[in-house]
């Protein structure tokens, strides 16, 4: 039977033996609480949900019980656009295997294996450790982490992503570079100060290289990151260069730098970026790029909620635009159900529509 058969089968099984009350992901089982401490509707993350992952997946002071350190979450999609591959369309779109704990009282590790993705086989996305250099009750907290991990960006494009449509910014490419920040880096990266209050920064330093690229690593990137925290506004920049072979022997040192701003107040949570980019040959020539998005996320209650985003870019593929219409629906403490509209302007405007149902073991 074909991998993907497996799987499937495997997924089905779980779906159908659900029970809310006792399936509950990893970290909820070590602390003996439901997915809804941290999750008004999975992945969305509330203020305790964000304290907990600023903490490293930990609660400093409370020891953590014992569980069995996997997790799954399984995510079915539907969607009325052709898969340019030939899959059909409804599938099982995702299909994640997480592995967390603690070593130490001040190390942790991470590990998200994507065993389906996009409906075929998937790849490693995260697998890190983490450091605190310092104690829980230190004013300026330092942490190291080193692996394979998401950029530091004012949203992040895919872990707590609530669409089934990617923030087209973050998948932006530019001419030849393949470079995006969607995709996982590997490298280190230091922060300094909290990500819930005042002032923060975070460093990061990795080999040249985009994962199933083909290309050679060329030398190292770096990206800086810092934001500030006041009141209930969230503002962030960003800054990623590094370098990429072009045509013949020339090579693109390029450039992403952006702007963030977010805010939570109650039901509302806005989030904006606008972001600029600069490649210096492509093709041989000097291009400049721009994009980004604003989305309005609102809860309509214990259950329901409703998300709008408008974005858009302009790079070496033309100036494209969309907007996405979703409701969604906690099914279950471990579980979601959203459908969404996707209206697009490349060149002209057509609808997609899109079904998720997601739930996490």
């Amino acid at each position: 039977m074909p991998f993907r058969s497996v799987v499937s089968a495997f997924v089905l099984a779980l779906l159908c033996n659900a029970a809310p009350a006792s399936a509950v992901p990893l970290f909820a089982h070590e602390y003996g609480v439901t997915c809804q401490e941290c999750h008004t509707a999975i992945p969305h993350l509330n203020a305790f949900g964000q304290y907990f992952l600023a903490n490293g997946y930990r609660i400093p002071g409370l020891e953590p019980g014992r569980a069995f350190p996997i997790a799954i979450k399984a995510n079915l999609a539907y969607s009325s656009e052709p898969d340019p591959t030939g899959l059909p369309k409804a599938i099982v779109d995702e299909v994640e295997v997480f592995l967390a704990g603690l070593v130490g009282p001040r190390t942790n590790y991470f590990f998200e294996q994507y065993l389906i993705d996009g409906g075929d086989h998937g790849l490693t996305r995260e697998a890190w450790v983490n450091y605190r250099a310092t104690p829980d009750a230190a004013r300026v907290p330092i942490w190291l982490q080193a692996g394979s991990f998401t950029l530091p960006l004012p949203i992040d494009p895919e872990t707590f992503r609530e669409s089934a449509q990617h923030y087209t910014v973050f998948d932006q490419t530019v001419g030849n570079n393949p470079f995006n920040f969607f995709d996982p880096k590997i490298g280190v990266q230091v922060g300094v100060g909290s990500a819930l209050q005042g002032a923060s920064v975070r460093v990061f330093a990795g080999p040249g290289h985009d994962r199933q690229s083909g290309l050679p690593t060329t030398g190292t990137d770096v990206m800086g990151y810092g934001q500030q925290v006041i009141g209930p506004v969230t503002l962030s920049t960003y800054r990623y260069q590094g370098s990429r072979p072009d045509v013949a022997d020339l090579l693109d040192r390029f450039s992403r730098q952006g702007f963030g701003v977010t805010y939570a107040a109650g039901r509302w949570t806005s989030e904006s970026v606008l972001q600029t980019g600069w490649d210096s040959s492509v093709d041989g020539l000097g291009f400049g790029s721009s994009g980004g998005f604003t989305q309005l996320r609102y809860e309509i209650g214990p259950r329901l909620f409703a998300l709008a985003r408008y974005e858009g870019t302009s790079d070496t593929a033309g100036f494209a635009r969309d907007g996405v219409l979703l409701l969604g629906m906690r099914v279950t403490q471990n579980a979601r159900f959203t459908v969404e509209d996707v209206i697009q302007h490349v060149p002209q405007t057509k609808h997609t529509l899109n079904a998720q149902y997601t739930v996490g073991y």
